[in-house]
């Protein structure tokens, strides 16, 4: 059966079952029905107010009338009504066919201040902003409305920038202080990412999987067991014991549809069964601005032309079912899954515009097995532990045998040998498997003690080697084996909630085998591998620290030696367009980060956030991805010495909780450092930005809620602006080539727009939003055109019980 009928039947079979549940759970061994109202000393009624069975878990809360509904077992009950403020009051009543309505007449608590009643407590997002980590925690949960997925989300935050090949399903690598592509880390849980293959990574991923995104800026911790220079994120799904469903459709421009449903279920016996499903489909069928090539002379057009996108296609779904227990004697979460996936995706242009594929594909099938578990006071008091593991099969296909070349007009010439990109019709299998186990122990408030060890084995098997007819692909039939190892283990000493300090190191082990193009890869026509085998071990330390200088102002900074291993594609490629290289070193750095925050609320209405940061990493053998000017390819190569200085600013100012004003600013000089040349004479780009690397760019967002919308209290109305800037950065080394002669991306300013109607608390939601709505020109990697004005509607559908 195809991935895709399975998606379906998923899909309507558990959204079906868990609503039947949820609807029918409270009537499951309930024998009456018991209602009544609760009303204040005013005798108005009270919304809000909890009513329960003393000595059990069955409760029921107040809607906007006063009133509550039990089902009881036959018999005596103490029944009990509280509210902030009032008094408890309980009341004995026997439960039988005839029983009355109840009511309850609260009387206010003399003992507590009435003019106003405040309770606080620190959300996750408030604890992992104080750690002495430098981490910002954006709240997933507020973008759920909108078509967003996860790199969109990511893109809010100071210091990120979201680099995307195209439309829906294209390429996205992260930027991060400077750092991009795989110089950044991604975790799901604190699992790396690398083995769950395409079809399920932040390009497609909605943003209603996620509860919070963590974005560590620097040093990463060691829970997260990374080799990492510019820093992780790490992105966090509900894990809470509750019943609820969460689905939504949505349809935009380019024949764009993205349907998306979540399921959990949690038993009052600890049982739990969570179902995320989700597809993504769009013909990205944008327009482009280019130039075009004429097949009889092979010259190209001296200005530009627009034209639409007619070979780029993409579809992706994806299932993720998982079972297990929670809060049982033996473990706090113990969780077994599965998730399937795949993808399809026709490729439009190499890394360059002016190349143009009309029969380019690839498609990717996923299979991977996970494990979690989460026990807390194992063996001894205050010894908690965390172990993960998954394995994964993603089996791609590359396709490339046409005889043709195109041009963005869709014309085509036939050629005497086959292949618009490299001549290809591979199949490959790429296995992962990883385990993760940490450690942590408080024997007191002081003090905080952890271990973790992360390992991992990638392994690229060629199940059909079809052997590209060119030298390209000489590399399919040898071995590509990845090993990597982190062991770190950190102390954290926090004396009060003033300061706290923190010291860590961290061990890391690769061994890799893989193919090595001996002639360089400058001319991928003219390629030779050889097999390539290497190990090595390298140690990295760090220390962070933080400081309250007052309530609302804290200070953190922090130190790290650290290294970040070459990836699977950096070593491999990607069987395509990227030629890998398993002789890449790996990166070292050393890294400085300070940052300031500053929170207060003022009059109780008047909520400012301000923070900025420095950055400072002076990186050896830095790994770059090049691209091949003349045949649109990339390799990766060690450039050797490279210094990053920037800083960051956010600003946030909410209004009465309904208005929010915010930006954020980031300025990063990414510089070549390596002076001299391989002739020992002075390179020509010494102190160069790195090319292709934005150094100047932000966002900005106003957003404003209305309340009680159609003179309902439980229905509100939302609108939001967002604003996004990119500076002119130059493509290629900005000393090479004439001043007239130089490229550059262009600057770029571009606007966002969406409307949200919720009703019934959340429960129905409907969105309408438009992206880049002047129709700017947009570009990104190496002048890839990302599409214009664009619309959208979303549907969502959001039930919820919590056990």
């Amino acid at each position: 059966m195809r991935i895709q009928h399975l998606y379906i039947i998923c899909v309507l079979l558990f959204t079906c079952c868990v609503q039947q549940i949820g609807m029918a759970q409270q009537q499951h061994h309930k024998k009456q029905l018991v209602q009544g109202i609760v009303l204040d000393h005013l005798r108005k009624p009270l919304e809000g107010a909890t009513v329960f069975i003393e000595n059990s878990p069955i409760y029921a809360v107040t809607d906007s009338k006063g009133s509550f509904k039990l089902y009881l077992k036959e018999g005596k009950h103490s029944l009990s009504c509280s509210f902030v403020g009032f008094t408890k009051q309980v009341i004995e009543i026997e439960v039988s066919a005839q029983t009355p309505s109840i009511s309850f007449n609260l009387v206010l608590d003399k003992s507590t201040s009435l003019d106003e009643v405040e309770v606080s407590a620190k959300s996750l997002l408030q604890n992992v902003k104080e750690s002495a980590y430098n981490v910002v925690a954006i709240d997933a949960q507020q973008m759920a409305n909108t078509t967003a997925d996860l790199a969109d989300v990511l893109e809010t935050a100071s210091g990120v920038k979201i680099r995307r090949t195209g439309g829906v399903g294209s390429n996205a690598s992260i930027s991060l202080n400077g750092f991009s592509g795989r110089h950044v880390k991604i975790f799901m849980d604190g699992m790396p990412m690398q083995g769950f293959g395409s079809a399920f990574q932040i390009n497609n991923i909605p943003v209603n999987l996620a509860e919070r995104i963590e974005i560590y800026k620097g040093v990463v911790p060691i829970e997260l067991g990374a080799d990492a220079l510019g820093g992780a994120i790490n992105i966090v799904t509900n894990n809470k014991p509750q019943t609820n469903v969460d689905a939504s459709y949505s349809y935009g421009s380019f024949n764009t549809h993205k349907s998306n449903v979540n399921v959990n279920y949690t038993g009052k016996s600890g049982f739990t069964f969570r179902l995320n499903a989700f597809q993504n489909y769009s013909d990205n069928n944008y327009k482009v601005k280019t130039y075009l090539l004429n097949l009889d002379t092979g010259v190209y057009s001296d200005e530009p032309q627009w034209f639409k996108r007619f070979h780029d296609r993409y579809h992706n779904e994806t299932v993720i079912a998982k079972v297990g227990f929670v809060n049982k004697s033996w473990a706090d979460l113990f969780l077994i899954g599965g998730t399937l996936g795949n993808e399809d995706n026709q490729v439009q242009n190499s890394a360059l515009m002016k190349i143009a594929f009309g029969g380019v594909e690839r498609n990717a099938k996923t299979r991977m097995a996970t494990m979690q578990y989460r026990k807390k006071n194992v063996f001894i008091k205050h010894l908690d532990i965390t172990a993960n593991a998954n394995y994964s099969s993603v089996k791609n296909n590359s396709l490339d045998t046409l005889a043709r070349q195109y041009n963005w007009a869709g014309d085509y010439k036939t050629k005497s040998s086959s292949g618009e990109a490299a001549y290809t019709l591979s199949e490959f299998n790429n296995t992962s498997s990883t385990a993760r186990f940490n450690a942590v122990y408080n024997p007191s408030k002081k003090h905080h003690f952890s271990l973790n060890n992360t390992w991992s084995k990638f392994v690229r098997n060629s199940d059909n080697a079809t052997e590209v007819l060119d030298n390209t692909s000489s590399s399919a039939s040898l071995d590509k084996i990845s090993i990597k190892n982190v062991l770190g283990a950190a102390y954290n000493y926090r004396p009060n909630d003033i300061w706290n300090v923190s010291a860590f190191g961290k061990y890391y082990y690769v061994d890799v085998t893989g193919p090595v193009n001996v002639n360089g890869n400058d001319d991928p026509n003219h390629a030779s591998y050889e097999l390539y085998s290497t190990n090595y071990n390298v140690e990295g330390y760090g220390a962070t620290a933080s400081y309250l200088l007052a309530k609302d102002l804290q200070l953190k900074g922090s130190y790290e030696k650290t290294y970040r291993l070459p990836s699977q594609n950096e070593l491999f490629g990607d069987e395509l367009i990227e030629a890998g290289d398993a002789s890449l070193k790996a990166e070292h750095s050393n890294n400085i980060n300070a940052n300031i925050t500053y929170q207060r609320t003022f009059a109780k209405k008047h909520d400012f956030f301000i923070t900025t940061g420095f950055i400072y990493r002076n990186t050896q053998d830095y790994i770059r991805r090049v691209i091949e000017e003349r045949y649109g390819g990339a390799y990766y190569t060690n450039h050797g010495k490279v210094k990053t200085i920037g800083f960051d600013a956010e600003l946030q100012y909410v209004f009465n909780k309904r208005l929010v004003i915010g930006g954020n600013a980031t300025y990063q000089s990414v510089t070549n450092r390596e002076k001299y040349t391989t002739n020992n004479t002075i390179a020509l780009n010494y102190e160069d930005r790195m090319p292709n690397v934005p150094y100047l760019f932000g966002n900005g967002q106003v957003s404003y809620q209305l309340l009680n919308v159609f003179h309902n209290k439980k229905n509100r109305l939302q609108f939001q602006y967002n604003l996004n800037y990119t500076h002119e950065f130059f493509r290629y080394w900005e000393s090479y080539g004439s001043s007239n002669s130089k490229i550059t991306i262009p600057t770029q300013l571009s606007h966002d727009f969406s409307a949200t109607l919720s009703l019934k608390n959340g429960m129905y939601n409907i969105s309408l939003e438009t992206q880049n709505f002047t129709n700017e020109l947009l570009y990104d990697n190496y002048s890839l055109q990302k599409p214009g004005r664009s619309f959208a509607i979303k549907l969502r559908y959001y039930f919820i019980k919590t056990n």
